[in-house]
């Protein structure tokens, strides 16, 4: 049979933390998926991946399966501000610190790369599986993940449904009204709306951002907030050609516009999910098996040194909000 063109896409950094975590995901990846269907797997890196540390990883690999491994540099300008960032503006902004997990540039410049750059390493291929460095696939999947989204023609699949913090998605739900309007009702169904006042202390936080954003005191007393409800993209499978398409190419440019990926922390999960939700709601699919990323299994510091912990409460469960409800 004509077998779609697909590979596995994992970007990473040659830190000694970096590294014992992706030699664990490749661990899981080949023994739980990748040893039966031997698809490439392309280790992405911004060039300090050296041929010590190369050889580290590949070596950690199972012989029969080694030669699925390709390391490949990306482009500097990748992992840079774009111009059209007002960096100052930025700064402010992640000083202000409205929320824990509120992170620094480097996660924004992550969560760009995982919007706007990583479909130029996509082109030998109609599908690609993006699964993180820290990411494990907890049991055994016997079905071939490329196979089903080709046969079922889906778009795009994924596994853990969550919701993400409206402080942090600050203004993208009445962003995506502005620029499809004729969408407002589906784009209404992707988010979970609640208010923010005095009686919540993220009410002052909030103001603290509002202001690094306006350069002006928020005035009301409350305010309207919008969690987006996202697919955890950290493992996801997605037909290329749709990214590459006009109409999520000129999205994409307008979120660039808008700059909230850099000032606020607009994350790539919930904008990946609310653009193919939007494109096509009947092409995306979930893919129900055991997985966890690093939050799910671990604290962590934020920093102020407090530790935080955002995983479920027992081990039977995940972090996924679809189980809640049914």
């Amino acid at each position: 049979i004509n077998m779609s063109k697909s590979a596995i896409l994992i970007l990473t950094q040659n830190t000694i933390e970096r590294k014992i975590y992706l030699k664990t995901t490749l661990y899981f990846l080949f023994k739980n998926f990748n040893a039966k269907y031997k698809y490439p797997v392309i280790i992405l890196h911004e060039g300090d991946y050296d041929n010590i540390a190369i050889n580290e990883i590949s070596t950690s690999i199972r012989k029969d399966c080694r030669y699925l491994i390709e390391f490949k540099k990306i482009d500097s300008s990748d992992f840079e501000i774009p111009k059209y960032i007002d960096e100052d503006k930025m700064n402010r902004c992640i000083k202000s610190v409205p929320v824990p997990y509120w992170r620094n540039k480097n996660y924004r410049l992550m969560c760009n790369f995982w919007i706007n750059n990583f479909i130029k390493y996509c082109d030998n291929y109609d599908y690609i599986m993006r699964i993180d460095d820290d990411s494990i696939i907890e049991e055994p999947i016997c079905v071939d993940i490329f196979k089903i989204i080709e046969e079922k023609n889906f778009n795009y699949m994924s596994n853990i449904i969550h919701v993400d913090c409206s402080i942090c998605n600050y203004g993208m739900k009445s962003f995506f009204e502005k620029i499809m309007p004729d969408k407002i009702d589906k784009i209404g169904d992707l988010f979970m709306e609640h208010t923010l006042d005095k009686s919540n202390p993220h009410f002052d936080r909030f103001k603290k951002l509002y202001f690094a954003l306006n350069l002006e005191d928020y005035k009301n007393t409350s305010i309207n907030m919008a969690m987006p409800i996202m697919y955890y993209n950290n493992f996801s499978v997605i037909r290329t050609s749709v990214w590459k398409s006009s109409e999520i190419k000129e999205i994409i440019n307008k979120i660039n516009e808008n700059g909230n990926i850099f000032y606020c922390r607009w994350g790539d999960a919930p904008l990946q999910t609310i653009i193919m939700t939007l494109y096509d709601k009947d092409k995306l699919s979930k893919l129900e098996f055991k997985y966890s990323k690093r939050l799910q299994r671990e604290s962590f510091k934020d920093d102020e040194g407090n530790y935080h912990s955002y995983m479920p409460g027992n081990y039977a469960e995940n972090s996924c909000i679809s189980k809640n409800k049914k």
